[in-house]
C-alpha cells in the first residue's frame, strides 16, 4: 500500500508569493496523451501487418508508459488531491477525476495482458484506443479544473514537494524509460528548462538513456 509522505501542513500562500511553474506537469500530460494515441495506431497497424519485433517494442514501451501513468494517478490521489482540498476546499471537486483513474488503470492492465500475446489482435488496438480517448478527456478536465487551483493557491515550496513525490515513487528501472520519454515530448525551450531544473541523478539518466530510447521509439513508431 502506498501512503502519503507529505509530513507538514500546506504552507499558507501570501499575496505576492511566486506561483508554481507547471511545465513538467504539462509535458508529462502531453507525453501520456500523445503516446497512448500513437500506441493505439501502431497496434492497429500490427493487426493488419504482423511484426513480432515491433510488437516487442510496443510491449516494452507500453510497460513504461503504464508504470508512469499508474504512479502518476497514485500520487495525485494520495498527495495532490489532499493538498488541494486543504488549500482550496471550496473550489475542489475531484471525485470525477479519481473515478477516471479507477477506469484507466484496469484498462492499462488489460492492454498489457493483450500486448504480451504472440501477436497483436483487434482487442489490443480497441483497448488502447479506449484508453487514449479517456485519457485525452481526463487530462483536459484536469488542466482546466486543477491547474488553476495549483497556480492560485499552492506555494512553490509545496509544489516542489509534489514534484519530488512524483519522481521519488518511481524505481530506477522505470526512470530509465520515463526520463528520456518525457524529455522527448518537450520543445527545445521546454527541454532546456526541464534539464536545467532536474536533479543531477535525472540528468545522468538522461545522458545514458536518451540515444537508445530515441532509436527504439523510432523503430516502434516508424519515425
Amino acid at each position: 500500500m502506498t501512503t502519503t509522505t507529505r509530513p507538514t501542513p500546506a504552507t499558507p500562500r501570501r499575496p505576492g508569493d511566486p506561483t508554481p511553474d507547471l511545465l513538467d506537469y504539462r509535458v508529462v500530460h502531453r507525453a501520456m496523451t500523445r503516446d497512448l494515441t500513437r500506441l493505439a495506431e501502431v497496434a492497429g497497424e500490427l493487426v493488419r501487418t504482423p511484426d513480432r519485433r515491433r510488437l516487442r517494442l510496443l510491449r516494452h514501451y507500453l510497460q513504461g508508459v503504464t508504470a508512469e501513468i499508474v504512479n502518476h494517478h497514485r500520487v495525485e490521489d494520495d498527495d495532490v488531491w489532499p493538498l488541494l482540498e486543504e488549500v482550496a476546499g471550496d473550489l475542489t471537486a475531484l471525485c470525477a477525476l479519481t473515478e477516471d483513474h479507477e477506469r484507466l488503470d484496469p484498462l492499462l492492465d488489460r492492454a498489457g495482458e493483450l500486448a504480451a500475446a504472440g501477436e497483436a489482435g483487434p482487442e489490443l488496438a480497441a483497448v488502447l484506443g479506449e484508453v487514449a480517448d479517456l485519457l485525452v478527456r481526463h487530462v483536459a478536465d484536469e488542466e482546466r479544473d486543477v491547474f488553476p487551483i495549483i497556480i492560485e493557491r499552492v506555494t512553490v515550496e509545496d509544489y516542489a514537494r509534489l514534484q519530488e513525490r512524483f519522481r521519488g515513487t518511481l524505481g530506477l528501472g522505470v526512470l530509465t524509460f520515463v526520463v528520456p520519454w518525457v524529455v522527448s515530448h518537450a520543445t527545445p525551450d521546454e527541454r532546456r528548462v526541464l534539464v536545467a531544473e532536474a536533479p543531477a541523478p535525472l540528468r545522468g539518466i538522461l545522458a545514458l538513456t536518451e540515444r537508445r530510447f530515441a532509436a527504439r521509439a523510432g523503430r516502434l513508431f516508424g519515425v
